[in-house]
């Protein structure tokens, strides 16, 4: 199937939905079409506008909640520390005061990291399965853990990392853009590294700095074998972010998980391959949730 070129990107007062969180903050989402639960959960320094294209294709047969998370596009800090640990917070009151259940939850990058962190924090009974997109559950490397960052980053590499955060926000951004994308595809198609770092570089620097330093702090191996949820572990096989013994790992480790490679795809397939991405998905999402019911009535009949 040929590749299909993203939309352009825009998170310019396209979300019309809100929640005041436990501090006070607005917590803007989308919120697109009718049926079961699908919640997209954008990466670093992203946004909702990063899941446009998907969101509405998903719409066609879903409800799709997309948040900006706190810090990101259309919601601010707030008086809350900039942390995994708070952003997983949000999305556990987002789907309590909505009284959602049976959702299946997507996280892109450090979005899956929040999502472990609410499943480590809430646990998952609000959720029928889980799609993990080109993510880590440790992203610093040391002598006993490889499978961080492909680059090797460990502790000292995280530090300077932040530091050039806060120094030069715009120039971080820069470097980090073209990474997001297989090399071929941002070399043939500069637009799409351009439009994602439009979005990048209008982030703040010390909250995007206070959550990298938040996220590299992250280890959440132990926690993933009780996960136990239909899992779908998707990655590009193009990308320069995690290598595919990343994906192996989260398949060996999580109970009930499968993984997909996308031929044509860096860090973010869902941006690269968006048809092949959402037809992954919804495939995942419709056998997970005929397991969710399947999985309620037997409990049913046995009380």
């Amino acid at each position: 199937m040929a590749e299909t070129q993203p939309h352009s990107l825009d998170e310019g007062g396209r979300l019309a939905h809100h929640l005041t969180l436990r501090d006070g903050t607005a917590l803007a989402y989308q919120d697109l079409g009718d049926g079961p639960v699908i919640l997209l959960v954008h990466g670093w320094a992203a946004s909702s506008a990063f899941f446009e294209q998907v969101a509405s294709r998903l719409s066609t047969e879903f409800r799709v909640l997309v948040p900006d998370l706190r810090g990101h596009g259309e919601t601010p800090p707030g008086a809350c520390p900039t942390t995994i640990a708070e952003l997983a917070d949000d999305l556990d009151e987002l789907l309590t005061r909505l009284d959602l259940h049976r959702v299946i939850v997507l996280g892109w990058s450090m979005g899956a990291t929040v999502l472990w962190s609410m499943i480590q924090r809430h646990g998952h009974d609000r959720l029928a399965g889980m799609v993990i997109e080109d993510m880590s559950p440790r992203i610093l490397n040391d002598e006993s853990w490889a499978l961080g960052m492909s680059s090797g980053m460990d502790i000292e590499a995280s530090v300077r990392a932040t530091r050039a955060m806060r120094a030069d926000w715009p120039a971080y951004a820069a470097a980090f853009a073209p990474r997001m994308f297989a090399r071929d595809r941002a070399a043939r198609e500069p637009e799409i590294v351009a439009d994602a770092l439009t979005l990048l570089t209008a982030r703040n620097a010390d909250a995007m700095a206070d959550l990298w330093a938040s996220m590299a702090q992250q280890d959440l191996r132990a926690e993933l074998p009780g996960m136990a949820i239909p899992a779908l572990i998707a990655f590009g096989e193009r990308s320069d972010a995690y290598g595919p013994e990343t994906s192996r790992y989260l398949v060996e480790t999580l109970p009930a998980a499968k993984a997909q490679g996308f031929a044509h795809s860096g860090h973010a397939p869902h941006l690269e391959q968006p048809e092949e991405f959402v037809d992954a998905v919804k495939i995942f999402a419709r056998q997970a949730l005929a397991q969710a019911t399947s999985n309620d009535t037997i409990e049913g009949s046995t009380q």
